[in-house]
């Protein structure tokens, strides 16, 4: 009988075997024997299957943000449901098995006897994984305990240690990312990681953990100087640029709608090697999948097409109010077509003309377009590249750390902001920023009307990326988790009227049980019946407002995840984070 290999034992100590990366490694018993970690071949081989921890899924995290909503069960941190303690084992993200497989990885590199140069190369990938792995645990949990060697079955000090302050995980997570950095190639890949990615996760990373300490009484510069310091390094290299064909008003949403990604602006992507599913598409384009719609906030922060700001175009709050969806898509930046379906849209592998979206497909009137492929991905899935990282964001988030540190010069807004911007054809920004009465009154702990405008700008280039949920979170503005997210105009409940300004009627919104008949219905408009979950604003007209329940308001407790009772059980010395149990009382 073959003995049971140390990488089954810490799936059993862990009770994480649910990542089920087993049936992904050789089908040779590589635990029991150094000689497959002796050959860069074994090496490779063995290290591959960190790929498989990207989490491509991230990208959908905006659903979970004041940038969507939807009509029926919005999610606990979105809209403040009722909160039950996860309690399985390895269960709400307390797992670590993925913490194992690196660290027995870097156990057996050390022991071969392949070259220096080789171990170095892959010590420097693994350290990465295990950099990205801790720092989605600290995000979720704060402190966490740190591993850094495999765990064996009488390792009774280990296993039941208590949780290391967030402080000295970090520290480890930059150290090991500065490893990377220093020692993965400086080589342009689309889905493989290098040097410049590691530079990139490293200016994504300490902009958070900056912010999240700034933001609650610490001081957060060395981790904003450091990620203003990583993304300079990318910045300097002169090897990114922002992918364009000179077409401002495609480029943007073409950009992610391509099968393989350009490696001009892409610094990480995720590769699907055969057709796959993944819900994206779906998930704005399949009334089953959750209906979710932009928000009315998201929308009116994009500028107008001459660089103005929506707000200042439109002063006046009522104007604002009684908007009509076409009007409010009229002459704004070019972004925002490439968002949301606007009058002319039409559909990837389509040639049919869209002017106002579907409304059985979203519930605030803006439908999402925004990495949204052909009708065939609904159901049939594809194998387009998911991108994780690329050069815009690294240059948002250096021009953020430059203005949290308050060292914002006309220099970076030029080497950055400017740059975005400039692709879809807007105007540069010039400093000092001014901030409009919308921005002062959504972030509450700051009142730097730099940072406030370098945020707005962020949320309009990275809408519907996954960014908007972390960056509530870093920022410590809860709050905007419960606001009463809003849709498009209604003039009046139970009257057709023309939606986007081309002199025809095309859409309708009855009350509950208002709705005609099929024979009495007009033709060309879609009618849609309000149910118990949304209504209108000012009860008979006004803003759709997609979700009408009550909410709870924020607590700054949710911003951590509770760990599993079970884990708590076993480890005693594990403590939950503060609030959960004593919400549960």
């Amino acid at each position: 009988m073959k003995k049971i290999i140390p990488i089954i034992i810490g799936c059993a100590l862990f009770a994480a075997c649910s990542d089920n990366y087993l049936d992904r490694l050789p089908e040779t018993s590589i635990g029991e024997s150094q000689e497959f970690f002796n050959s860069e071949s074994g090496l490779q081989t063995y290290s591959n299957v960190f790929y498989s921890y990207v989490d491509w899924g991230s990208v959908t995290n905006d659903q979970s943000s004041d940038n969507c909503e939807h009509a029926t069960s919005p999610a606990s941190i979105h809209r403040g449901d009722i909160w039950t303690l996860p309690t399985a084992q390895g269960s709400n993200g307390w797992s670590w098995t993925q913490l194992r497989t690196i660290n027995y990885f870097l156990e057996k590199l050390e022991a071969s006897t392949v070259s220096e140069s080789v171990k170095t190369q892959y010590r420097a990938l693994a350290r990465f994984f295990r950099a990205i792995f801790y720092f989605n645990k600290v995000k979720a949990f704060g402190d966490v305990p740190w591993y850094d060697q495999v765990i064996g079955s009488q390792d009774e000090a280990l296993l039941n240690k208590a949780r290391d302050p967030r402080e000295t995980v970090m520290a480890n997570v930059i150290a090991d990312l500065n490893y990377a950095c220093d020692n993965l190639p400086a080589v342009k890949y689309r889905n493989k990681i290098s040097k410049y990615t590691a530079l990139a996760w490293k200016s994504r990373i300490c902009l958070f953990e900056g912010t999240w300490q700034k933001y609650r009484g610490g001081n957060g510069n060395t981790y904003l100087q450091e990620a203003a310091n990583a993304a300079q390094q990318i910045m300097s290299a002169g090897v990114y640029k922002l992918y364009s064909t000179g077409h401002p008003k495609t480029d943007f949403r073409n950009m992610f709608l391509a099968r393989s990604v350009s490696t001009d602006e892409v610094i990480q992507a995720y590769s699907w090697q055969t057709a796959a599913y993944h819900a994206y598409t779906a998930f704005f384009t399949v009334a089953s999948r959750g209906q979710f719609g932009a928000t009315r906030s998201l929308v009116n922060d994009f500028d107008m097409a001459d660089g103005t700001s929506f707000y200042d175009a439109y002063p006046d709050a009522e104007t604002r109010d009684k908007m009509l969806f076409g009007q409010e898509c009229a002459n704004r930046d070019p972004r925002l077509a490439q968002c949301i379906v606007t009058p002319g849209y039409i559909r990837a592998g389509s040639t049919a003309v869209s002017h106002t979206g579907d409304f059985s497909q979203n519930r605030t009137g803006y439908q999402i377009c925004k990495r949204v492929g052909p009708a065939t991905e609904e159901d049939q899935g594809d194998n387009r590249d998911q991108i994780i990282i690329r050069y815009a964001e690294v240059l948002l988030n250096y021009a953020e750390a430059k203005a949290e540190l308050g060292t914002l010069t006309q220099g970076d807004v030029d080497a950055t902001i400017n740059v975005i911007r400039a692709r879809v054809g807007l105007p540069g920004r010039t400093l000092p920023f001014v901030a409009s009465e919308a921005q002062k009154k959504m972030y509450t702990r700051t009142t730097d009307e730099n940072i406030m405008e370098v945020r707005r700008e962020r949320r309009v280039e990275l809408a519907f990326e996954g960014f908007r949920y972390d960056d509530i979170r870093r920022w410590n503005e809860g709050h905007l988790f419960r606001e009463k997210y809003e849709g498009i105009y209604v003039p009046a409940l139970g009257q057709p009227f023309d939606m986007d300004g081309d002199g025809a009627n095309d859409l309708c919104i009855t009350a509950n049980g208002q709705l005609p008949a099929a024979a009495d219905r007009q033709a060309g408009v879609f009618y849609f019946e309000l149910q118990a979950s949304n209504g209108l604003s000012n009860g008979n007209s006004g803003r759709f407002i997609p979700y009408t329940a009550a909410v709870t308001a924020w607590r700054d407790w949710e911003y951590l995840s509770a760990i599993p009772t079970e884990e708590i059980t076993l480890n005693p010395a594990l403590t939950q984070n503060p609030g959960w149990s004593e919400m549960l009382k």
